[in-house]
């Protein structure tokens, strides 16, 4: 497939048959450009976490009993057969979801998307809804302009609070 048309709904199939070169999520079907490439202050957040996140889940602090996986992106998060992600950082407890070791397949326990202008819209709205609907019972989003976080954890009622 060539360069996406932004009319037509597409499948995990079909983004995984994009060239390798574009960078891009697929959400209820529709791509959405990920360019451009994340500024240095993402970068290093992304990595602090990253790095943080690791050592909590390689003492067993995060669920788990210490079998938790963090991944930094850029990993595919396949949610439904219409809709990959690319969190800046996930991490998964359960081994039967990164059983292929492709992508992560279902909802991860964590995940963390860290703000750039171009993505802050679509990571506080489209992407808060989809994780919630898939059930991914926590969500950090991370501003590294305005220097502040928004934590948020699945309920027994399936929503974010």
């Amino acid at each position: 497939m060539s360069s996406p048309d932004p009319i037509r709904r597409y499948t995990v199939q079909d983004y995984l048959s994009l060239p390798d070169d574009v960078r891009c999520e697929l959400i209820h079907g529709q791509v959405y450009d990920m360019t451009p490439t994340p500024s240095l202050d993402h970068q290093e957040v992304v990595g602090a976490l990253y790095a943080a996140l690791r050592d909590e889940s390689a003492r067993g602090r995060h669920g788990g009993g210490g079998s938790c996986r963090v991944f930094v992106a850029p990993v595919d998060v396949v949610l439904s057969r219409d809709t990959v992600v690319q969190p800046d950082v996930v991490v998964v407890c359960d081994p039967a979801k990164t059983a292929d070791r492709q992508r992560v397949q279902g909802a991860p326990d964590l995940v963390v998307e860290v703000l750039s202008p171009s993505t802050s819209i679509k990571d506080r709205r489209e992407k808060r809804a989809l994780y919630e609907a898939h059930g991914v019972p926590e969500y950090l989003i991370v501003d590294p302009a305005e220097r502040y976080a928004e934590y948020f954890r699945l309920g027994a009622d399936h929503r974010y609070g």
